[in-house]
């Protein structure tokens, strides 16, 4: 029963959103309050208590959306100023993955789970999301994807603390806890890429491209696993990352979707990438040439 209770201000926020339609700040701001209501009612919560546990969780609110926002999204705009972010994705045109459906895998998925290992609380979401918007994809569902990509890397996030403290809090072995989990996770990694083939492409983008699923779910899973079980917390989303990055650009060497799709399943013809690769070409020819004159 408590847990069915528990389950009535998340319920209460999804109907704030979807049905009624209301400001993101507003839903939110009662769902708190009903929490704190229920917690107060139900559990009998310490009023001193349930104060500071809301001041202390609206910190941390903050810190997450405001400031590690801010830096993800500094740190992307310098990429773009300084044109690095320009040569990567020219990198990847050059190895067949002008593909939206590589690049969703590659980057929201792979280097997505790479920083959620190393950083944590919020950072992938605030990194990937900028550069799934310039590569094509609408600024909500690049959120979207961004989040579900999150979904099974986030136990692992900032080098293993959600693991590391719930260890310290209950008492159990460290290296235990932490293959327990990653058995946990390497389930739960075989569904999300399928998934983003499907928000990115739809249904038959997503069946014509079944091998980097296959791929870049196994491939996570291969990394993630055996570190979770054998060493520990801290580095399973790092090895799993570069684990799955290896193994999707080798799957690029043989094997590569019958027809490259923009997103929403949209073909891009070869013309469209040749003018792409021109007019990418010709901005870097005068940016040598200000910079040669200057």
């Amino acid at each position: 029963m408590t847990w069915l209770v528990a389950l009535i201000p998340v319920a209460a926020l999804l109907f704030m959103l979807a049905a009624l339609r209301w400001s993101a700040w507003v839903a939110t701001l009662v769902g708190s309050l009903i929490t704190v209501a229920l917690g107060l009612w139900v559990w009998r919560m310490p009023v001193g208590d349930g104060i500071r546990a809301y001041a202390y969780g609206s910190a941390t609110g903050v810190w997450n959306v405001d400031w590690i926002t801010f830096w993800g999204v500094m740190l992307f705009n310098t990429l773009v100023i300084t044109g690095t972010f320009d040569k990567l994705r020219r990198w990847l045109v050059s190895q067949g993955t002008q593909d939206v459906r590589v690049q969703t895998i590659l980057f929201a998925w792979a280097f997505g789970a790479l920083l959620e290992g190393l950083v944590g609380f919020g950072y992938p979401w605030a990194f990937v999301a900028p550069i799934l918007i310039a590569l094509g994809i609408p600024d909500l569902d690049a959120i979207r994807v961004a989040a579900i990509a999150n979904n099974a890397p986030v136990s692992y996030g900032a080098l293993g603390a959600p693991i590391i403290a719930l260890a310290a809090v209950t008492g159990y072995p460290l290296l235990a806890l932490s293959g327990s989990i990653s058995k946990v996770v390497a389930v739960l990694a075989l569904l999300p890429p399928w998934i983003l083939l499907y928000l990115v492409s739809g249904k038959r983008g997503m069946w014509g491209a079944w091998p980097l699923a296959v791929v870049g779910s196994l491939g996570y899973i291969a990394g993630q696993l055996p570190v979770g079980l054998y060493l520990g917390p801290y580095l399973p989303d790092v090895a799993g990352a570069i684990v799955c990055f290896i193994c999707v650009l080798i799957l690029l060497k043989i094997w590569r979707p019958a027809e490259v799709l923009g997103y929403g399943g949209t073909p891009v013809s070869g013309g469209a990438a040749m003018a792409e690769a021109h007019a990418f070409l010709a901005a870097i020819s005068r940016r040598h040439g200000c910079r040669s004159r200057s």
